[in-house]
């Protein structure tokens, strides 16, 4: 009937539908007998490279949360000044939020003694307010459906064989698309890291 179904480019780029050559790392994706092909970013998993926290009080990552279905963080000798818990809140392109969290942080002891506590400000720790600590553990954020996102973590001392380990668990709905993820060394900004570095793993659809 005349219309332009596919093109081959002077570089042999190839196009569907005329000019839309999708962008590079895009495949080309069938949608069925009734429909025409879309170029789509294939499934996977991103690994970034080890970043350091700093020695600000609080640490932003950038994330692509297009398609991604789950984002893991790897933390590793993460230390800070002390006094209060350390812990992670999420931003879109309105900005990091600062409410609306309904999260559950623990920890258990071998010397036979455990705390808990309920925070709404952010995924933040219980229990780990000491400037001697250094912490390793992971925490993943897990889409449950639209900006709605389900984070849980767990961590460890290296400094220290007593045994003791902490977790958290909670639930964090975003105004938008999720573009942010901060680090805070405290919760009211009065303490910085002193050392520490992350990985971020993002899994696509």
């Amino acid at each position: 009937n005349g219309t332009e179904r596919f093109r081959i480019g002077a570089s042999g780029q190839f196009g569907i539908g005329g000019g839309t050559y999708g962008t590079s790392g895009q495949v080309l994706t069938s949608q069925g007998s009734s429909s025409a092909p879309q170029w789509a970013t294939p499934a996977g998993t991103t690994i970034g490279s080890p970043i350091s926290v700093g020695t600000g009080t609080t640490k932003d990552i950038t994330v692509d949360s297009t398609n991604a279905y789950k984002i893991e963080i790897i933390f590793h000798d993460i230390s800070c000044g002390g006094g209060t818990d350390w812990q992670f809140q999420l931003g879109d392109s309105g900005g990091v939020e600062t409410s609306g969290y309904t999260v559950a942080a623990v920890y258990v002891s071998d010397a036979n003694y455990a705390q808990s506590a309920y925070r709404t400000d952010g995924f933040r720790w219980r229990g780990v307010g000491d400037s001697s600590f250094q912490m390793d553990g992971i925490m993943t954020f897990t889409r449950y459906d639209g900006n709605r996102w389900q984070g849980s973590g767990t961590l460890n001392r290296h400094d220290s064989a007593d045994g003791t380990i902490y977790w958290l668990n909670g639930m964090k709905e975003l105004s938008g698309a999720l573009t942010t993820i901060r680090l805070m060394a405290a919760s009211d900004l009065s303490e910085s890291f002193d050392q520490g570095y992350v990985k971020l793993i993002t899994h696509t659809a």
